[in-house]
C-alpha cells in the first residue's frame, strides 16, 4: 500500500479515501477540507466543525494521543480509521479529560448524530455503553 509523503503517521491513501468517502456519504456532514494530509475540518450541518485527526493505530494508546497533541494542538478528536482498530481505556480516559473524543471509524460516524459527538457510545442490547477496547 502506498503511504503519502505528507504523513509520517503511515496513514494508508487508501485508508484516508475510504474516510474522504464516507464523510461525503454522511448525512450531517455538509462539507470538509483535509490538510496536513490526515487533518480534517469537517462541517456538520449544524454549523459545529470539528477538528479531526485520522490515524491507522490498530490500538491506540496514551504516548500516541500525546504525539497527536503536540503535533496538532487543534485537534478535537482522534479517529483510527478502520473497524477492527481500536484504543485502550487509558487513552479514551485520558481524551475526555483533555475534550478529545477518541473513536474508531464506526463511533466516530455514529457520534455525527449526537448532539455532543465527544460523548457518544454505542450501547449493548441493555442498553450499556461499549467501547473498542483493545
Amino acid at each position: 500500500m502506498p503511504i503519502s509523503p505528507l504523513n509520517d503517521w503511515n496513514v494508508s491513501y487508501s485508508m484516508i479515501a475510504f474516510f474522504e468517502r464516507a464523510l461525503k456519504g454522511h448525512s450531517r456532514v455538509e462539507r470538509f477540507t483535509r490538510t496536513r494530509d490526515i487533518f480534517f475540518d469537517i462541517e456538520l450541518t449544524n454549523g459545529i466543525v470539528l477538528k479531526v485527526l485520522l490515524v491507522d493505530e490498530y490500538t491506540l494508546g496514551l504516548a500516541a494521543l500525546h504525539r497527536a497533541q503536540s503535533e496538532f494542538p487543534e485537534m478535537e478528536f482522534i479517529v483510527t480509521g478502520a473497524n477492527w482498530n481500536g484504543y485502550t481505556q487509558e487513552a479514551k480516559e485520558y481524551g475526555k479529560l483533555q475534550s478529545i473524543g477518541v473513536f474508531n471509524v464506526e463511533e466516530f460516524f455514529g457520534a455525527l448524530h449526537w448532539s455532543e459527538p465527544k460523548k457518544y457510545y454505542q450501547k449493548d442490547s441493555r442498553g450499556r455503553p461499549v467501547y473498542a477496547y483493545k
